[in-house]
């Protein structure tokens, strides 16, 4: 009679199983890996190792030009007078418009370093002829973004000495008048480009708040990863937690609230890639439902790779792939 059970049994939960196999075999081959640390685990301590450190606020910085009342405490810096400069002999109007010529109206992406943020001038003319591409875990634009590693940390091949600061570094640090005048035209004339969630992140971490509080365009691109809002998935991968930072719901709703805090947000565009369609558009709506926190950007553009039906009364406006667009490249989504 147990016998006969058992084989009852298998024949009813046999399907199940190959079923699940399969699916996990199909979408997420690593996650049938139960031996060991997962190739997640892994990638997540690295991150957190290379993490920059967030900024200490109330430290004077080494480029501000010193108060007249903290001038003794400050004894070891010295303040030299510009006014030989024919740069600082023009008016500060003619100087303006030289910083921002040197600083802005470029797209930088911002790049993972090894405890550190870096940045990269956009090769191309503009930033909507930049290549997207997808390199197998992440959105990328390998032209000007460069190579990285399987934790996203930036990793110029072997021979390859390109610098990640955009060659704007060295002309900020001149001089402290110099900083002082054309700073904010750092980040409030350039598009920031971010293929990484965790870059914001640090972004606004690492920075000067009155400095990020400048930003006025975002460009963000974003490999959605399965499952993400999805608990009944998650629970079939039986990996605690079911994804990593910073591909779960925690950072993606902590970038949203970011990013709704930017009071100078005037442009901000979004690429979204999902490896297959929603077949629940509930499972969308929670994706997007943090994005609706950011009502201050005039234009807000998300482009998403799957099908679904058109939203209304949302600030942004939705973009979803044209079915059987003739004009479309094979790598376009």
């Amino acid at each position: 009679m147990v016998h006969a059970s058992s084989i009852a049994l298998g024949i009813l939960c046999g399907p199940l199983v190959c079923v699940y196999v399969t699916f996990a075999a199909c979408f997420c081959p690593s996650r049938l890996r139960q031996s060991g640390e997962s190739d997640e685990k892994k990638r997540f301590e690295r991150r957190q190792k290379m993490a920059p450190r967030p900024l200490v606020l109330h430290r004077q910085r080494a480029l501000s030009i010193p108060l007249p009342d903290t001038e003794c405490m400050n004894e070891g810096r010295k303040t030299l007078d510009q006014s030989q400069s024919r740069l600082m002999r023009l008016p500060l109007e003619l100087r303006e418009m030289i910083y921002r010529n040197v600083l802005g109206d470029n797209t930088l992406h911002m790049i993972l370093k090894e405890q550190k943020l870096g940045h990269l001038r956009c090769k191309a003319s503009n930033a909507l002829e930049c290549p997207l591409r997808y390199n197998g875990r992440t959105l990328g634009r390998e032209s000007c973004w460069g190579p990285v590693d399987s934790a996203n940390i930036w990793a110029p091949k072997s021979g390859i000495n390109e610098p990640t600061d955009g060659n704007i570094i060295p002309f900020l640090r001149t001089c402290r008048q110099v900083y002082s005048e054309a700073i904010n035209f750092l980040y409030s004339t350039n598009v920031f480009s971010f293929q990484d969630l965790d870059c914001l992140r640090h972004f606004s971490a690492t920075v000067l708040p009155k400095r990020f509080n400048l930003v006025k365009k975002l460009d963000i691109e974003w490999y959605m990863t399965w499952p993400i809002y999805d608990p009944t998935a998650q629970q079939l991968l039986l990996n605690n937690p079911a994804l990593y930072p910073p591909y779960d719901e925690a950072t993606w709703e902590e970038t949203w609230r970011i990013i709704a805090n930017l009071p100078s947000l005037k442009f901000l565009r979004v690429s979204l890639l999902y490896y297959d369609g929603f077949q629940d558009p509930a499972c969308e709506k929670k994706i997007l439902a943090p994005l609706y926190k950011v009502t201050q950007a005039p234009v807000f553009e998300v482009r998403v790779s799957w099908d679904g039906r058109e939203i209304t009364g949302a600030p942004f406006r939705l973009i979803r792939p044209v079915p059987n667009d003739p004009t479309a490249d094979d790598d376009s989504w």
